[in-house]
């Protein structure tokens, strides 16, 4: 490709700037423009700065929801561009920055266009494709192969984007029927779009640059560990320190109510990442894990075609592609966790599945990566952190196993049950919390119950005893409280008949 540092000494590009913020951030809560970051910059400053210093010549900022508030905080310098119909999407967005860029600079060799809502794209990122500005060009940033923003529309291309922008899909339909370069930027940024208040929430637990910040030793996992109340032991805080940075799957084995699954809500929270989880069970396939069409929305869009076309002919191929847009996509946990990484992977009890499930499971770890017919490829920009749990109602397959580091989390001995029983439920008397561990205990160790009681089972019988007011754990209410540690008719028949002996002490 020919770019603009290699013209044979012609004059340097002219890139004017485009930043789109005129959305109301229903999802965030706010208008993104007026999100600022705890050093006080605001999202729409750290925008048009990238610009700037990324070599455009001008900035044109698109303002809609909540105008007034975000053409004060717009840098002085800027052209502010009002979008009337914000309402309708970023193509309105698109339409009305992109006209007046065309009668203010019509000469101007390319526009970049750049999102309010991508705070760690900086001015290295711009810059990039500053450098591959030419009125032909159609240049996109691209972050681990997924296509992202910001995005260079060269000068021949303006009046077709302008046709095309429609709705909420901005130029994305004129640059799926084009040849587009795709410049790899993860190098530089995440290019990841915050839009949620949950994302932000994300956002502010990251380092610098909106990336996770690592985990430097066992010890270190440990404490942050401890932080969310997760008490956790050398072994199991190695091999999770290990699993993080060596970006392996970590596939955790044990009797139910352990803690596996709550190991990785709280490796989650400890990590400041989103949590997804995906529950198996008997006869899970791979679209109820990955992906699914919205098959109703998709026939809604096929009438309003045939509605709008009347007896015009229709291309229908267009159609056709059309149906498989992203937004008829509805993904399920896997492509979630791809497409929205760094976050923490649930596969919880994968010894539910069947081995189909395990060998779809396999090639996805193995890739991070899916395959979709009809839309493509998705490649995960940041390996996802995964945590599989199994209670060995079968073995899992070797394959899956030789995937993944491996732990086998047991029953906690008595002293650290009672930690854990103070640590999470802090309210609870010290002297009932080792009452409650120590019947839990002795419970565990009978050999005559369907279903002996896990951690979880004991924190609840704790918590149902403090919420009665019991402060000493008698027979009385021992009795009538089975029902929070003891789930089948006939353990609770088994116990009652020698409850005195278990509570002794």
């Amino acid at each position: 490709m020919q770019t603009a540092a290699h013209r044979g000494g012609a004059e340097p590009a002219s890139v004017v700037a485009l930043v789109l913020a005129a959305g109301a951030g229903t999802r965030l809560g706010r208008a993104k423009a007026l999100v600022t970051e705890p050093g006080g910059d605001s999202w729409l400053g750290l925008a048009t700065a990238a610009a700037r210093e990324g070599g455009a010549l001008q900035v044109y900022v698109v303002v809609g929801a909540k105008a007034d508030e975000v053409r004060a905080v717009v840098p002085s310098g800027c052209v502010t561009v009002e979008a009337s119909q914000w309402q309708e999407g970023m193509g309105a967005s698109l339409r009305a920055g992109l006209g007046a860029v065309m009668a203010d600079h019509p000469a101007a060799d390319a526009v970049v266009v750049l999102l309010v809502d991508t705070p760690d794209v900086g001015s290295s990122v711009v810059r990039r494709l500053v450098a591959q500005a030419l009125p032909q060009a159609l240049v996109r940033a691209s972050y681990h192969g997924i296509p992202g923003h910001p995005v260079l529309l060269g000068r021949d291309h303006w009046q077709g984007v302008l046709a095309c922008a429609r709705g909420d899909s901005g130029a994305r339909d004129y640059l799926r029927s084009r040849d587009v370069a795709h410049l790899e930027c993860s190098d530089l940024a995440s290019g990841r779009d915050v839009d949620t208040a949950e994302e932000l929430g994300e956002w502010r637990r990251m380092g610098e640059g909106g990336h996770m910040q690592p985990v430097t030793s066992a010890t270190d996992l440990a404490e942050r560990l401890t932080g969310t109340g997760y008490l956790t032991d050398d072994g199991l805080a190695t091999i999770g320190y290990l699993a993080l940075a060596m970006h392996r799957p970590l596939l955790l084995e044990g009797e139910p109510g352990t803690g596996k699954t709550a190991l990785a809500e709280a490796l989650a929270a400890a990590l400041g990442l989103r949590l997804i989880r995906l529950q198996c069970h008997e006869g899970i396939d791979a679209s109820q894990a990955l992906y699914d069409w919205d098959f109703a929305r998709q026939i809604l869009h096929l009438r309003t075609v045939e509605a709008v076309a009347g007896n015009r002919e229709v291309d229908q191929a267009e159609v056709e592609k059309s149906l498989f847009d992203e937004r008829f996509l509805l993904a399920r946990p896997v492509l979630q966790a791809l497409q929205q990484s760094p976050v923490v992977l649930l596969i919880d009890e994968v010894d539910r599945a069947d081995d189909e499930f395990e060998a779809f499971l396999l090639e996805v770890l193995s890739t991070n990566q899916v395959t979709i017919p009809e839309y493509g490829t998705v490649v995960a920009a940041t390996p996802p952190i995964v945590v599989l749990t199994s209670n060995r109602t079968r073995e899992v397959h070797d394959a899956l196993k030789r995937r993944c580091l491996y732990h086998w989390i047991d029953h906690p001995g008595l002293q650290r049950e009672i930690e854990i029983v103070r640590r999470r439920l802090p309210e609870v008397p010290r002297r009932l919390a080792e009452q409650v561990a120590q019947a839990a205990a002795r419970l565990r160790g009978r050999d005559d119950l369907v279903k002996p009681p896990g951690v979880a089972e004991t924190l609840d019988w704790a918590q149902a005893l403090h919420t009665l007011g019991t402060t000493d754990l008698d027979l009385e209410t021992a009795a009538v409280t089975l029902g929070a540690v003891l789930k089948y008719r006939e353990d609770a028949d088994r116990v009652r008949a020698s409850l005195d002996k278990i509570l002794s002490t």
